[in-house]
């Protein structure tokens, strides 16, 4: 979990206790609170509520337990809540609003960044496994030599379900690596699954497959970064054009807009 985000939930907590300080001569607010943190102890403990958080987790990286995950939601909003209540208590639906919106932003952040570094660590394992592949030898063997090479959060989840997949009567390294697909948000994995399971059921190669896959995922990975290119360029360009190129032609044109208006006189 990033030390930011920590960080932010340890200084919302401090104006949490701040807060409670102001309104502690208030007991229609006590009240108020003390029934927000029971219905929020109530959403914790739904089964649906806690499968989704504890999947973000999940797929954003973070290392946390959703108890503590969701008290970090609930105390930037409960803080933002309170000190609506100080200022005007219709403004606490909206701080309420506001500091959840505020965490679903940074989950969300946490979970794109995630997928793009985990799929920037596909492609090079991709194209190492294609060059096992072409040495001879079973898919698995070779998938297996290429994880134990590379570093990398996905190279050491590779390892892991090929490590268990060993064990007698355990499912097959092709189903956990679907599982694992869907749990982290990549298709392309889904695919190498295909790819794979294909291999073992009917014998046919999978060199082409993986290298077909490759080459589309590295494809893919061009065209963002000239997209990216591209906008960064814009966000270059706009503020350079407003901030420098009108106050030049400002200046620049500024003597003969003065002679003109003089003439006009």
């Amino acid at each position: 979990m990033p030390d930011a985000w920590v960080a932010g939930g340890a200084t919302s907590a401090g104006l949490l206790f701040g807060g409670v300080v102001l309104v502690v001569g208030n007991p229609e607010i006590a009240d108020w609170l003390a029934r927000s943190l029971s219905s929020v102890a109530e959403l914790v403990r739904i089964s649906r509520f806690r499968a989704w958080l504890v999947l973000s987790i999940e797929r954003a990286g973070w290392r946390e337990s959703p108890e503590r995950v969701a008290v970090l939601a609930v105390s930037p909003a409960a803080s933002m809540a309170l000190i609506a209540a100080v200022v005007n208590p219709l403004l606490i639906p909206l701080a309420l609003a506001g500091g959840l919106a505020l965490f679903l932003l940074a989950l969300n952040s946490s979970i794109d960044a995630r997928r793009r570094r985990l799929a920037g660590e596909l492609v090079p394992l991709l194209e190492l496994f294609t060059l096992e592949l072409s040495a001879g030898g079973s898919a698995l063997a070779a998938l297996g030599s290429v994880a134990v090479q590379v570093e990398g959060d996905l190279a050491a989840n590779l390892r892991r379900m090929l490590i268990a997949s060993q064990v007698a009567g355990s499912a097959s390294f092709e189903a956990r690596l679907t599982e694992y697909s869907e749990r982290s948000g990549l298709t392309s994995l889904g695919s190498l699954a295909t790819i794979l399971a294909a291999s073992r059921e009917f014998g046919t190669g999978a060199t082409q497959g993986v290298r077909a896959l490759a080459t589309d995922l590295r494809r893919a990975q061009r065209r963002q970064l000239i997209a990216h290119s591209r906008r960064a360029l814009n966000h270059v360009l706009l503020p350079a054009a407003v901030g420098v190129l009108l106050p030049f032609l400002a200046v620049l044109m500024f003597p003969a807009v003065s002679v003109l208006q003089r003439s006009l006189r």
